[in-house]
């Protein structure tokens, strides 16, 4: 009978504790600065979006490949946990020409959708920063959600 008892109340704590551990969000923010700063990348931060399961790359790199190694790292740190956008600005980039692509990627967006029947009549807007597309609005179904997903993919 203590045997039994003993099985039991082992059960109940391996179960409490996995259920305990399954609840706990997984939030890489902390993995990935301090990943970036073994990097000497200590300048780009992470905001972590729980529910999307998005890292933002923020902050001000001296060099294309160091925006691009940024990324890279912030992906191995995040893992399966989410997906990395790369928000990351590097010094002396004409902000100018940065905003000009941005500008015309959102400009591409919007004649995509105003060209298509059904997502036309639909209150879908862009917002672009440093060619990471973010996509607000409403639609009325996951297919609709789905072709808005698609077109963005397809731009140029």
């Amino acid at each position: 009978m203590k045997l039994i008892t003993r099985i039991a109340v082992v059960g109940v704590l391996a179960a409490a504790l996995s259920a305990g551990a399954c609840n706990r969000a997984n939030d890489p923010t902390k993995t990935t600065e301090t990943a970036l700063k073994e990097s000497n990348l200590g300048a780009v931060k992470v905001d972590w979006d729980k529910e999307a399961h998005v890292a933002h790359l923020k902050g001000t790199v001296d060099t294309v490949s160091e925006r691009e190694r940024a990324e890279q790292v912030a992906t191995a740190a995040v893992g399966t946990s989410g997906k990395v956008l790369n928000e990351v600005t590097v010094k002396g980039m004409n902000d100018k020409n940065a905003d000009d692509m941005d500008g015309q990627i959102k400009s591409t967006l919007k004649k995509m959708v105003n060209d298509d029947p059904t997502l036309k009549d639909r209150d879908i807007s862009f917002e672009v920063n440093n060619g990471v597309v973010t996509v607000k609005g409403d639609v009325q179904t996951a297919a609709e959600k789905d072709k808005v997903t698609e077109l963005v993919r397809s731009a140029p």
